[in-house]
Parts: C-alpha cells; structure tokens; sequence
C-alpha cells in the first residue's frame, strides 16, 4: 500500500470526522496550523471589539508559530474582509467551541494556496468580496499560506471544502464590465 504525504495526496485524510453529528466542525478536531488560523482570526476580531490594536495579538500569535514575517499581510487581509464584505461573516468568540462558517472558509483559502490553487481561493474571496477586494486578498493569503509552509505549518484539504465549492460554483460567475454574455471569458 502506497501512503502519500500531504503534498502529493491533493485530499487530505481525514483521521477524525471532519464534522459532528450536528454538521458543526468542533475546534477539537482542527490541526494545529487550523487553530492558528481560528485562534487569529478570533483574536483580531476581539481585538477590535475592545478597541486594541489587532496587530499586536496576531504579532504575538504568529511569532510563537515562527512566521512574524505573515502578520502583516493576515491583518491586511481581515482589514480587507472587515470593510469590504457584503455579506456579515461568522466569526465566533475566542472560547466557542464551534466554528462559525466564515472561520472554515479563511482555513479553506489557506489550504487552497498551500496547494497552488489560487483559482479555488480567488472564487472562495470572492463569495463575501466584490472582485478588487478579493484580488487584493488573494495576495495576502499566498503569502500566509507561504510563510506557513516555510515553518512546516500545513492545512491539507477538506473534502468539506471542495463539496463547497462544487455546489456554489454556479452560484456567482463574475461577469467583465462591459462585455456581452456570451464573450465573457469565465
């Protein structure tokens, strides 16, 4: 029997459910690069909410994971999505032992640049940011994912986030400004 690492798989193998009973994924059955993520995003969200400088938490949480060099570019891109979504993303507190769809969505886009499918995270961006935001994003987590990477930090990917994407594929097809239907490259 042949075992593939992470980087040959293309799916990673789940060795827990990725999700209970209840359809909800639990914080006990992430990995520990998916934590830093939730954990980081959850911490800048309350930052902001107790009027604190969010840099400062995810310096400190990027640090202890050896990729500093990525808060910059983590705090751009939750700058982006805090002031350009159309839609309220569902982030949870910082306790919550539940993970709110916005939170799998961002471990999504990650895993996805991880793996060198820009294509996959600009459509994923783009389901909560008109398409500028979502190419300004889209830079912002390759670097992420990068710096991650360089550390050993990997998210290997879900089926969960394929069905997603497999299922709303036709939901939001982008059109070019000023362009029939019919020429639009898609």
């Amino acid at each position: 029997m042949e075992i593939k690492d992470y980087k040959t798989a293309d799916v990673a193998e789940p060795t827990r459910p990725s999700q209970s009973e209840n359809g909800e994924v639990r914080v006990s059955q992430l990995t520990t690069s998916e934590n830093l993520i939730v954990y980081s995003i959850r911490a800048w969200v309350d930052s902001l909410k107790s009027k604190r400088n969010p840099l400062l938490s995810i310096q400190k949480g990027f640090g202890c994971a050896g990729i500093s060099n990525a808060s910059i570019a983590f705090d751009e891109l939750m700058l982006i999505s805090a002031t350009s979504s159309n839609q309220a993303l569902d982030v949870r507190y910082l306790c919550c032992q539940i993970l709110g769809d916005a939170e799998l969505d961002f471990i999504a886009l990650i895993s996805f640049a991880q793996l060198g499918k820009s294509e996959w995270a600009y459509r994923r961006l783009s389901g909560w940011l008109p398409p500028t935001a979502a190419r300004k994003s889209l830079v912002q987590v390759e670097k992420v994912s990068e710096a991650m990477e360089g550390v050993g930090l990997y998210i290997g990917l879900r089926n969960d986030f394929i069905n997603f994407d497999l299922e709303n594929s036709i939901a939001h097809v982008p059109k070019l400004p000023n362009a029939p239907l019919h020429k639009t490259v898609q």
